[in-house]
């Protein structure tokens, strides 16, 4: 008797059946893929910290340390604060974020303003994940921060030409790319302390309404005593919930009126009330789509410079995602402003309130 031949009907199912066998390979190919990522970016970055460490000494404070409980294993990296006793959290994740405005430079020598072509860092911002409360928390820096400056091009020795000014003008020596974030990388790591930061990322003001825009703009509530805004949106007045858009989002972080004493804290404080929100926002779609900031990098790429991998950058989303936000929101150092003889406003953190707020961001109580 001969064989059957294949029907029609079963001929399909076959084919149905090899084409879905294909695509869960393809799945199953893709999930081991991206968690190699995950695990490569996690490893990558535990590698990538541009400081072997804090440097925060401990102050004269002899009295904790001969207490009963410390005498006999005070250990080095200690500090102390408020009768308390702390080590740094070697599980942190710092991220610096930095807003290039390449239109501001203050400079009119031609041969200064070549050499100064990276654009200065208008907006700073230290993002800090704590995987031991799962919290993000994020240090602002007052761009006219008062920190030595490297003069980079502008000597045979770059190490040597060093001077003091605002921390923003840093970002403008070095031509804009990796060796700008570099610089002011290191220059906020020193202003903190040396605490560790694990990577940069540089953002050109021309990327953020289309960040803005790419989740459906960002949602605020003007509080009481940011007067300056209504001279840029008449809108925008105390107690006004808006959503910015497009250029709005622009307009509400970046202006500023250079004539009125302190603008640059003021428009800090507009900027802290935004980035608050807009990581909130980011937090929630990256939950709903982790790959979210992929698919955005991709998309602005052309107006960012970061030391991030793709792996790496997997790794944040499939990790931090979940975390909350500190209640506190953004943090800024406290000091005071001086206008100088040169014309620019210098600000000059509190050093003993500075290293009380780097110990809260960055430490850990000791458990005895």
């Amino acid at each position: 008797m001969g064989r059957r031949g294949v029907t029609r009907s079963e001929y399909i199912l076959r084919r149905v059946l090899i084409i879905f066998g294909c695509i869960l390979a393809v799945i199953v190919i893709l999930a081991a893929t991206v968690k190699i990522m995950i695990i490569l970016g996690r490893d990558r970055l535990s590698k990538n910290a541009n400081s072997e460490g804090p440097s925060i000494t401990e102050e004269e404070n002899s009295q904790m340390k001969t207490e009963s409980i410390y005498s006999s294993d005070w250990q080095d990296g200690w500090v102390s604060l408020d009768g308390k006793v702390y080590e740094y959290n070697d599980r942190i994740r710092t991220f610096l974020v930095m807003g290039i405005d390449n239109a501001h430079n203050q400079a009119t020598d031609p041969e200064v303003v070549a050499k100064t072509s990276g654009g200065q860092a208008d907006g700073l911002f230290l993002v800090i994940i704590n995987p031991v409360d799962e919290t993000i928390r994020i240090l602002a820096v007052n761009r006219n921060t008062e920190v030595p400056i490297t003069m980079a091009s502008m000597g045979q020795n770059d190490a040597d030409v060093i001077y003091d000014g605002p921390i923003a003008i840093q970002h403008a020596f070095g031509g804009g790319g990796e060796y700008s974030c570099t610089l002011t990388r290191d220059a906020v790591s020193k202003l903190i302390f040396d605490m560790p930061i694990h990577a940069y990322m540089s953002v050109g003001y021309e990327a953020i309404p289309k960040i803005n825009d790419a989740i459906g703009g960002v949602t605020l509530t003007i509080p009481e005593g940011m007067d300056d805004l209504p001279k840029i949106n008449s809108a925008w007045i105390a107690g006004a919930t808006v959503t910015l858009n497009g250029k709005d989002s622009v307009d509400f972080v970046r202006k500023r009126d250079t004539e009125e004493f302190e603008s640059a804290r003021k428009r800090l404080a507009r900027q802290k009330l935004y980035l608050t929100e807009l990581v909130k926002k980011l937090r929630d779609e990256t939950k709903e789509d982790i790959t979210l900031p992929i698919s955005l990098y991709s998309k602005l790429k052309e107006y960012i410079v970061t030391d991030l991998t793709v792996d790496e950058m997997s790794f944040l989303a499939s990790e931090y995602a979940g975390f909350s936000f500190d209640s506190d929101g953004i943090y800024t150092m406290e000091g005071e402003t001086i206008l100088k003889d040169d014309g620019y406003e210098h600000f000059y953190p509190d050093e003993e309130a500075l290293r009380a707020l780097v110990i809260r961001l960055f430490y850990k109580e000791v458990d005895r």
